[in-house]
């Protein structure tokens, strides 16, 4: 069994909604919830909307294959009306899942990055990581999570939000 790190967005549409079905399809696909951060809300990064998005992160307990974690969230966000994207740049999103850390493992492959590769840069990833898991290392720059909250130039304001109606 292996212990994954997932974060959770949605800007589009019901996004408590969108995340509570996320989260209930990654426990019945993928594995057993250990830890669910707090929800934050913030604006987006890299492309212009007036979505706020709704960010947080869990801790998965899994038997399967980083692979096989990275194509059931694929199908997930489908499932969830997540459209391919164009290529073309970030753009906005019912639902938006990305494996963070697996274990402490790297892999560096055309399909498949763990850990993200701009997690450390990002305050949206790294507060709600940092909540539930401020001691798991960043098996790359061998920092704590909580060290790498601390170290982070993203300066971008989070505010906390309580999920109320995501049944």
């Amino acid at each position: 069994m292996s212990v994954i790190s997932i974060a959770i967005g949605s800007n589009q549409g019901n996004r408590e909604l969108h995340i509570g079905q996320a989260l209930e399809s990654i426990s019945n696909q993928i594995g057993m919830l250990q830890q669910c951060s707090p929800f934050y809300e913030n604006k987006a990064q890299g492309f212009d909307t007036q979505e706020l998005f709704l960010n947080g992160c869990i801790a998965v307990e899994t038997k399967l294959d980083a692979h096989q974690v990275m194509a059931v969230l694929k199908e997930i966000e489908s499932q969830l009306g997540r459209l391919k994207g164009d290529g073309q740049g970030y753009t906005s999103r019912p639902i938006d899942l990305d494996i963070i850390l697996f274990e402490n493992s790297i892999i560096q492959q055309q399909d498949l990055h763990i850990p993200h590769p701009r997690f450390r840069e990002r305050i949206f990833v790294l507060k709600p990581l940092s909540d539930i898991q401020p001691h798991a290392i960043d098996p790359i720059s061998s920092k704590s999570i909580s060290e790498l909250l601390s170290d982070c130039t993203d300066k971008s304001v989070l505010t906390l939000h309580e999920l109320k109606d995501y049944h």
